[in-house]
C-alpha cells in the first residue's frame, strides 16, 4: 500500500518498479558487484527518489543501488518520495540527476533524446540539438553525436548495444569507433567531394567496420588521417593524388590507413611540420648576437645542423 508523502520512508524494494525512460540501459557487472559489496558494509547511504504511481512506486534516481537491495533481499530502502512527473519532466529530470554522474553509454542516451524532442515536438516546443542540450544538461556536441548514432543501421546499433553489456576492457566495438568513422567521412565530404561519386556514407561506414573488425585498421584514432589525406591541399599535395587514394581505401580491403596516408601526404606534412620548426629555431638564433654566446653543446649541435643542411643543399 501507498504510503502518504514525508521526506523520507523505508520502502520495499518490491514495491519499486524501474523507471521505463532512464537513459541508462547497460548495467555493467564489476560495478554492481563493487556497488553491493559497498552496500552489504555500509548500507545504502544515499536515498533513492521514487514517485507514487498507483499502488507502487516508480523510481527517479538509483536504480542500480535498487538493483542491488533486490539482489541481497534488503526488506526496505530508504526511499524520497517526490511529486509525479509528467511524461516529458519524468523524462528531463532523468537527465538532470543523473547528467552529474558518469556519463551514460552514448547509444542508449542516443535512445533518449530522440524521446525527448518527440516529445517536445508534440508539444510544439523548440527542439533543436541546441535546444536539448539546454534543456537536458547533454553537451551540444555530445547531443550531435548522439543523433549521428541513431542515423546508423539498425544491426549497428544493436552491436554496440551488445558491446555496451560487456565489462569496458573487453569492448571493441564502441561508439567512439562509429564517432571517428563519421568525423573522417566529414573530411572527406567537405575537401574531396569527387570521392563520393564511387561510394555512399554507408558504403564508406561499411567499408571501414570491417577494416577494423579484421586489424586492417588497428585502432580509431587512426581514422583522423584519414581526414588529412582529405585535406591534402593544406599540406601542398593536390585533390587530385588524394581522391583516388580515398576510393582505394573504400574498395580495397586489405588497403590500410596507414599505408594510404603514406602514399599520399604523410612526406607532405612532415615537411610542413618541418618548416615550421626551422622558422622558429631561426627566430631563437637571431636573438643571439655572436657566437660566443653559445654554450659548446649548442655550438656542437649548430654545427651538426649545419652538416646536414650542406648534405642536402650543398655547401
Amino acid at each position: 500500500m501507498i504510503k502518504p508523502a514525508s521526506p523520507l520512508q523505508q520502502i520495499s524494494p518490491d514495491d519499486i518498479r524501474k523507471n521505463p525512460e532512464n537513459p541508462r540501459l547497460i548495467f555493467h557487472e564489476e560495478e554492481m558487484t563493487q556497488l553491493m559489496q559497498s552496500i552489504q558494509e555500509v548500507g545504502i547511504k544515499v536515498p533513492v527518489s521514487v514517485y507514487a504511481d498507483g499502488d507502487r512506486y516508480t523510481l527517479l534516481d538509483g536504480e542500480r543501488r535498487w538493483r542491488c537491495a533486490k539482489r541481497l533481499n534488503l526488506k526496505s530502502v530508504p526511499a524520497h518520495i517526490q511529486p509525479k512527473p509528467t511524461p516529458l519532466e519524468n523524462l528531463l529530470m532523468m537527465f538532470n540527476i543523473h547528467n552529474v554522474r558518469v556519463d551514460w553509454d552514448p547509444l542508449p542516451m542516443a535512445l533518449k533524446l530522440a524521446r525527448v524532442r518527440e516529445m517536445l515536438e508534440k508539444e510544439g516546443k523548440p527542439c533543436s540539438p541546441k535546444d536539448l542540450a539546454a534543456i537536458t544538461g547533454v553537451r551540444l556536441t555530445s547531443v550531435r553525436r548522439a543523433f549521428e548514432l541513431l542515423e546508423l543501421p539498425k544491426h549497428y546499433r544493436n552491436m554496440l548495444l551488445r558491446e555496451a553489456e560487456k565489462p569496458r576492457d573487453q569492448q571493441r566495438i564502441t561508439p567512439d569507433l562509429f564517432i571517428e568513422v563519421f568525423k573522417s567521412f566529414r573530411a572527406v565530404e567537405r575537401h574531396v567531394p569527387d570521392a563520393l561519386n564511387e561510394f555512399t556514407k554507408a558504403q564508406y561506414t561499411d567499408a571501414m567496420v570491417k577494416k577494423y573488425q579484421a586489424g586492417v585498421i588497428d585502432n580509431v584514432v587512426a581514422f583522423r588521417e584519414v581526414s588529412k589525406i582529405a585535406r591534402a591541399e593544406l599540406a601542398g599535395v593536390s585533390k587530385k593524388e588524394a581522391t583516388p587514394t580515398i576510393i582505394r581505401l573504400v574498395k580495397e580491403k586489405d588497403y590500410g590507413i596507414k599505408q594510404a596516408f603514406q602514399d599520399t601526404v604523410e612526406s607532405a606534412y612532415e615537411q610542413r611540420d618541418l618548416v615550421t620548426k626551422l622558422i622558429g629555431l631561426r627566430e631563437k638564433l637571431s636573438k643571439y648576437k655572436s657566437s660566443k654566446q653559445l654554450k659548446d653543446d649548442v655550438r656542437t649541435a649548430l654545427q651538426e645542423l649545419r652538416a646536414e643542411i650542406n648534405r642536402l643543399l650543398g655547401s
